[in-house]
């Protein structure tokens, strides 16, 4: 599904008037932590720049940044200019370290320069990568940084192919919505008043940790917060050190020719994550999925080919996905695979 760009702006101009709604900040929430890292009276004892340098790039840090990641050199460029303190970068390499640590210790490493992204929105959102990180790095964030090594592993465990090692991702998420602390769930109940709608959200979230906007207002029409911006696809990229896009990462291998179509529709499995979203929470009806794929042909010219597969991928979302949301997720992995193999 190349068209993605167009495909999915069409669908925020039709569900903008009953979405705008659906913002979340996160729902997998961790507090700022107050004085964060800043602090030099609870932070470790400050190295030099050079030692600064040495340190970072033991812990894993690229020397200029390989992707978007900041590199060394962006974080002593900060520390020179007086934005930050060497404190601050001391503490954030203890914090890549202890990272590195949790996520081998839970059976997938994790690339330390993953952390090592600032965005917009989590700027938005009040974080610096100093702050998540120590955040990430503390027992709070134990549960986080767990369902992204179990999820990594699970990608490499299916691949390549692409339609079971989604599904092996529903289980991942049901299981982390229902051990959160109940003080951790922000904004459930505005957004995700159900396990099962929770559950959709985190799935779509390892899946592709995409926003959605309102081409009109250009504010989100969800957001997955900071945990969407560490998705599957994402912390492949920094594993391998190459910008790849979902469905580069993701293929289309398992999925029946059907969910598929020709070839240019390439990212199914964002298909997926996104139509299981649009109508298990947002409560997009299937008809007006269906009048976005004709649009699509008709005025962008679109392959009717594709849009054909992809009304029969949302129909299996409606069919057989949305009846068994509530229920066990290992049952709902087997119907998905037998109505999609």
């Amino acid at each position: 599904m190349k068209r993605s760009g167009r495909f999915w702006i069409s669908i925020a101009v039709v569900i903008a008037v009953g979405a705008t709604w659906f913002v979340s900040r996160s729902l997998l929430s961790i507090q700022v932590p107050k004085g964060a890292v800043e602090d030099a009276s609870v932070a470790p004892a400050a190295l030099r720049a050079s030692d600064l340098e040495e340190r970072l790039l033991a812990v894993g840090l690229h020397p200029t940044g390989q992707l978007s990641d900041l590199g060394v050199d962006d974080h002593l460029a900060r520390l020179a200019a007086g934005e930050v303190t060497e404190a601050t970068l001391t503490a954030y390499a203890d914090a890549i370290e202890k990272l590195s640590f949790k996520s081998s210790e839970r059976g997938q490493p994790l690339p330390p320069t993953l952390w090592d992204v600032s965005t917009p929105a989590l700027r938005e959102a009040g974080w610096s990568v100093y702050t998540l990180t120590e955040a990430l790095a503390s027992d709070a964030g134990a549960t986080h940084i767990g369902l992204l090594s179990d999820a990594y592993a699970a990608f490499l465990k299916h691949r390549p192919n692409a339609l079971d090692g989604a599904l092996a991702l529903l289980p991942l998420a049901r299981t982390y919505v229902e051990t959160l602390p109940e003080s951790a769930r922000a904004e459930r109940e505005r957004h995700a008043q159900t396990a099962g709608q929770a559950t959709l959200l985190i799935w779509q979230a390892l899946l592709s940790g995409t926003n959605r906007h309102n081409p009109l207002t250009h504010r989100p029409l969800w957001s997955h917060g900071y945990v969407g911006h560490f998705s599957v696809p994402h912390i492949h990229q920094y594993a391998t050190g190459e910008g790849l896009t979902a469905s580069q990462v993701w293929g289309v291998e398992g999925f029946n020719p059907a969910f598929v179509g020709p070839p240019s529709n390439s990212n199914q499995v964002e298909h997926l994550g996104i139509s299981a979203l649009l109508q298990g929470v947002a409560h997009v009806p299937g008809a007006v999925l269906t009048t976005v794929e004709a649009i699509e042909v008709a005025i962008d010219h679109e392959d009717p080919a594709a849009a054909m597969a992809d009304r029969a991928l949302n129909g299996v979302v409606r069919t057989v996905l949305l009846p068994r949301m509530e229920g066990e997720p290992n049952a709902l992995v087997t119907a998905l695979m037998n109505a999609l193999r």
